[in-house]
C-alpha cells in the first residue's frame, strides 16, 4: 500500500470494518475504505465497479462511492483493491429506525432508483455494465432453486422454523409469473446492508459491483424487504408505473434476499443483520415463519 499510494502517507489508523460475500473491508484514516477481494471471482466484480464509480452520474440526495485509489496485485497480495472516501452514515440494518422513519425515507429511495433505472442501457453497457444471463436474479427457476437450498441449510441447522407449505405457495405463485423482456440498469445487489444512513436519513448506496442489465425487479426487492406496505403508494407516486409480475416477483426476491442475508448472518454471528433479514420476511408475508433463533 505505501508503495501505491504514496498520498496516503502517513498511514496514522487502519480499522477492520467487516466482510462481505467477496471482500474485505478497511477503514485507513479514518476517511478511506478499502476493500480487497476474498477471492478470485470478486477481481472481474471491482474491475467494473471501479469503471462504473468513474463514469456514474451524481444522483439527487444521495451519494455513491467516489474512487480515489485502484491497487494493483503484487507479491505478497494477488488481486487488486479499491480505496474511496467513506460516507458518513451506517448501514441500514446497523441503525434503529421506526416504521415511521423508513416509511419517511421511500421518496428518497423512489428518486434514486427511477434516475438510476433511467440510465440508457446502451450507456451503462460503455460504462461497464453487463447482463449476467443465467446467473441474473431475474432468472425465475435459478433463484428458485438457490432459495429451496438455502431454506435446506436454515432448516438443517435450526435457524429458523420455516412454514414450509407458506413457502411453497410462494414459490408456486413465482413460477407462474412472466418477465417483461424490457429491461434497465440495475444496481443488482440493492440490500440493507448497502443502504447508508446518517442519523435517521437515506444518504448513500455502496456496493455497485453486481450491477446489471436486466428486469427492474432485481431492485425493487428493497421496497418490500425494508420499507412498509403503508408507503408503497407513495413510492409509484415517484418512481412510475410498475407491471403487475414484475412487482410480484419483486415481492418474491425480497423473500429470498432476506432468507439468504438470515442465513449469511448466523455465519457472521451478526445477530443486528439476523433481525433484519427475520423482519424483512415478517414485512413481506408473517406467515413464513413459525418463529426464530439465533444460536
Amino acid at each position: 500500500m505505501q508503495e501505491q499510494f504514496s498520498s496516503l502517507m502517513p498511514i496514522e489508523d487502519i480499522q477492520y470494518i467487516g466482510e462481505g460475500w467477496d471482500n474485505k473491508i478497511f477503514l485507513v484514516n479514518r476517511h478511506i475504505v478499502f476493500r480487497f477481494p476474498r477471492r478470485k471471482v470478486a477481481v472481474e466484480l471491482m474491475e467494473r465497479e471501479n469503471i462504473l464509480l468513474n463514469n456514474l452520474p451524481s444522483f439527487a440526495d444521495v451519494e455513491i462511492p467516489l474512487l480515489k485509489y485502484q491497487g494493483n496485485p503484487i507479491t505478497t497480495y494477488p488481486y487488486p483493491c479499491q480505496g474511496y472516501e467513506m460516507i458518513k452514515g451506517r448501514s441500514g440494518y446497523q441503525v434503529t429506525l421506526s416504521e415511521k422513519d423508513r416509511s419517511e425515507n421511500i421518496i428518497i429511495l423512489a428518486k434514486f432508483l427511477k434516475q438510476l433505472h433511467g440510465i440508457n442501457a446502451d450507456y451503462a453497457r460503455q460504462i461497464g455494465a453487463k447482463s449476467q444471463g443465467y446467473g441474473s436474479r431475474a432468472n425465475i427457476e435459478e433463484t428458485v432453486k438457490i432459495l429451496k437450498e438455502r431454506v435446506d441449510k436454515i432448516m438443517l441447522r435450526k435457524i429458523i422454523n420455516i412454514n414450509v407449505s407458506c413457502l411453497l405457495k410462494e414459490i408456486n405463485i413465482a413460477l407462474k409469473l412472466t418477465l417483461p423482456e424490457e429491461h434497465c440498469f440495475v444496481h443488482g445487489d440493492l440490500d440493507c446492508r448497502h443502504l447508508i444512513f446518517d442519523g435517521k436519513k437515506l444518504t448513500g448506496i455502496i456496493d455497485w459491483g453486481d450491477t446489471d442489465i436486466t428486469s427492474r425487479a432485481v431492485d425493487l426487492d428493497i421496497v418490500w424487504t425494508f420499507f412498509p406496505s403503508d408507503c408503497h403508494n407513495t413510492f409509484f407516486e415517484i418512481y412510475g408505473f410498475v407491471d403487475s409480475d414484475t412487482w410480484k416477483y419483486a415481492r418474491f426476491l425480497g423473500i429470498y434476499c432476506a432468507f439468504s442475508l438470515a442465513l449469511y448472518s448466523i455465519d457472521l454471528r451478526d445477530n443486528l443483520l439476523f433481525r433484519e433479514s427475520v423482519n424483512s420476511i415478517k414485512r413481506i408475508n408473517s406467515d413464513l415463519l413459525i418463529d426464530e433463533k439465533f444460536s
